[in-house]
């Protein structure tokens, strides 16, 4: 809880002096725009969970990838990046560390020859007590809200992805 109320005084002190250098300096104003927010909200999110997780030497894409393991072991390079959001080269290349880490392996699918399954190793499998870290992490960024405004933030969220998801050139 003192390290959670440390770092939102600290971001606190940073917007104020932002506000003040900008306030003060010749420096643009920021627009007031949902993208820019989204994108600085979720880097925070990944900041906080990369800091979270450093203790387990992984990166939130290694516990993403982890966590869709944890619920099925054996999946496809292309399952795991439909499930992290991620495309191929880019989980391609998170696999590649983990596998040197030694939480994952590569191995050949006995049906398809052709195709790869990515399997727990024993230090992936060790680390399934994380597999709640998303709930410690979602009510850190949750205190304070009221279960109705949670829904509701869901529920927003969930609607500018579809918005963004359906636009078209017009």
């Amino acid at each position: 809880m003192a390290a959670t109320h440390a770092h939102v005084v600290r971001r606190l002190k940073l917007v104020y002096m932002e506000f003040k250098i900008m306030a003060t300096d010749d420096a643009p104003i920021r627009p007031r725009s949902l993208g820019r927010q989204l994108n600085f909200a979720a880097g925070a999110c990944t900041a906080m969970c990369n800091a979270r997780l450093a203790a387990y030497d992984l990166t939130l894409p290694q516990w993403v990838v982890l966590s869709a393991l944890w619920q099925r072991d054996g999946l496809t390079v292309g399952e795991i990046a439909e499930y992290s959001g991620n495309n191929i080269p880019a989980t391609s290349r998170i696999l590649d560390r983990m596998v040197e880490k030694d939480l994952v392996q590569r191995e050949v699918d006995d049906r398809d020859r052709r195709a790869v399954r990515v399997c727990l190793a024993e230090a992936g499998r060790v680390l399934r007590p994380l597999e709640t870290f998303h709930e410690r992490v979602n009510d850190t960024l949750l205190e304070g809200f009221t279960q109705r405004e949670a829904e509701l933030l869901y529920a927003l969220l969930a609607r500018v992805e579809d918005r963004a998801l359906g636009w078209s050139a017009e």
